[in-house]
């Protein structure tokens, strides 16, 4: 049985996430709140490409507001209902409307700030041969500007007014603009005030018109007047007790130019179907989600937010004993408004977190399957992050199929050329020679030695050119579009004294779109 908070989604029909995980992602949440480490959390599993819902299961633990260390008077536990400040989850639905604008012609990434906010000339510390900031820099994190969590945090409310006096007395840098990576809440803040020059229009409202609205966002919004208040969960500083007392309650900010880098309140059922969006850019044609709401921004540009535009660093695992770091448990970038992640277990997963006075939030999808999680927390930097990723690997331990990376896909041309390679492997006919191999190949390796390493890596494993017949295109894997790979399995030990061998055949087209072959390698590889 599953905990009376922790349901599969009814219209999930036939849901694909065992009991067993949905057990033990059930009790992660909870046990976050049995230590004290947030006052309440709701979450959600979000359906992946082959999914037709966007949740497939949810649940909550703890509750909405805290007194005392025990539920304020008509507070209510946390649930699906429940709606949260996402804080910089709200940073990629500044850059997705960035890019609407991009892609309507209306500004270029590569302009300076300055030409849409002018009050931006002259903000930005340089020396003489610095490049200008650009709104990629700001995009992507790479402006240089000083990395402002606890500051900006606290500037939700500022006017355009004061903004404008904070850039006339200029803003400081840790490096030249494109040259690192600085998490700059005041870039995404100066975004903000882009979209509002450009269009005429608050950038809340053009938020709201462009993506709320038609993506049907409808708990969703940027003050606590926008928002069902009867579910609105009160956030939570911790103060330096390590009991439920530490949760005091601290009091709403108002809506203002700081707002387009973390201000939105919202509910897991409206971020996992922003997140299905966005992982949409990915999903094969035929997924049920490729489709949707493609006109309210191009798959190209979804996509170029989920690409590592800038390496963020990352602290290198701890020396072993020899001294040496074994080296990094992931790679790290950011992208526009989004995080991209390589992790040697997941793959690549596309995510973004949200830290706030009173909040802590995390969004994540896996690339290749769509699935995700999304966690929505009521207490300062709430450990939305480290749980909602222990999730992740609890949803493939328990079903590998639901996090699966996608296999590449060989193009026709290739499997067209994978037929003459094999067949010329097979016979020796110089018509297929003619036929299939670039230029380059003999004058790489001529077609006497290519012979002889052919005999020679199969007489290492024990075959004769008899067992080439098993090979077909079909059969074999691709490593990218034009890059294919087959394995023969050995015979026996092979040549006496040595480890067991197995033939690989390596096949590469060149870059022209009427491919002939490249590569074409035969090698003896230990089993």
């Amino acid at each position: 049985m599953t905990s009376p908070n922790v349901a599969p989604d009814p219209s999930a029909a036939g849901s694909t996430v065992p009991e067993e995980a949905l057990r033990e992602i059930t009790a992660l949440f909870e046990e976050a709140v049995a230590t004290h480490r947030t006052a309440g959390i709701t979450w959600a599993v979000i359906g992946g490409h082959a999914h037709t819902d966007a949740v497939l299961a949810h649940g909550a633990a703890g509750h909405r507001a805290l007194e005392a260390g025990s539920p304020a008077a008509g507070s209510s536990p946390m649930d699906r209902s429940t709606v949260s400040r996402i804080a910089s989850m709200t940073k990629s639905f500044t850059a997705a409307t960035v890019l609407a604008l991009r892609d309507e012609g209306r500004l270029r990434l590569d302009d300076p700030v300055s030409v849409h906010v002018p009050e931006a000339a002259g903000a930005f510390e340089q020396e003489p041969d610095d490049p200008e900031v650009t709104l990629r820099h700001l995009l992507t994190m790479s402006a240089g500007l000083v990395t402002d969590n606890p500051w900006g945090d606290r500037q939700e409310a500022m006017t355009r007014e004061r903004f404008a006096e904070v850039l006339a007395g200029g803003l400081g840098h840790v490096h030249a603009a494109g040259t690192g990576f600085e998490y700059s809440n005041t870039g995404y803040a100066l975004l903000g005030r882009v979209i509002d020059e450009v269009t005429g229009t608050p950038y809340a409202e053009e938020i709201r018109r462009r993506f709320l609205g038609p993506l049907g966002l409808d708990a969703t919004g940027w003050s606590a007047a926008e928002v069902d208040v009867a579910h609105l969960a009160t956030g939570h500083r911790l103060a330096d007790r390590t009991d439920a007392t530490r949760f005091e309650q601290v009091p709403l900010d108002s809506p203002g130019v700081y707002g387009a880098m973390a201000g939105l309140f919202s509910t897991v059922d409206d971020v996992a179907a922003w997140a299905r969006f966005l992982a949409a850019a990915d999903a094969p044609a035929v997924a049920p989600a490729a489709g949707e709401h493609a006109g309210l921004l191009s798959i190209a540009s979804r996509r170029e937010m989920q690409q590592g535009h800038r390496l963020q660093p990352w602290a290198a695992l701890p020396a072993g004993e020899d001294g040496r770091s074994p080296g990094f448990d992931r790679v790290r970038a950011y992208g526009m408004g989004l995080v991209v992640e390589t992790f040697p277990d997941l793959g690549e997963v596309i995510s973004h977190s949200g830290g706030y006075p009173g909040y802590g939030s995390f969004m994540v999808w896996h690339r290749d399957s769509g699935v995700g999680m999304v966690a929505l927390a009521n207490s300062k930097y709430a450990p939305a992050t480290p749980l909602s990723m222990e999730a992740l690997r609890i949803l493939r331990r328990h079903s590998p199929a639901l996090l699966a990376r996608r296999a590449p896909q060989a193009a026709p041309r290739a499997l067209e050329a994978a037929a003459g390679a094999l067949e010329w492997l097979r016979t020796d006919d110089p018509a297929l020679v003619e036929a299939w191999f670039a230029d380059s190949m003999l004058l790489d390796v001529p077609l006497v030695e290519r012979r002889r390493r052919l005999d020679a890596s199969l007489a290492a494993a024990g075959l004769t050119a008899a067992d080439l017949e098993t090979l077909t295109p079909g059969s074999a894997r691709a490593l990218s579009r034009a890059h294919l790979r087959w394995r023969l399995a050995g015979r026996g030990d092979g040549v006496p004294g040595t480890a067991p061998v197995d033939v690989q055949v390596d096949l590469l087209l060149d870059p022209r779109r009427e491919a002939l072959l490249q590569a074409l390698d035969v090698t003896a590889v230990a089993r």
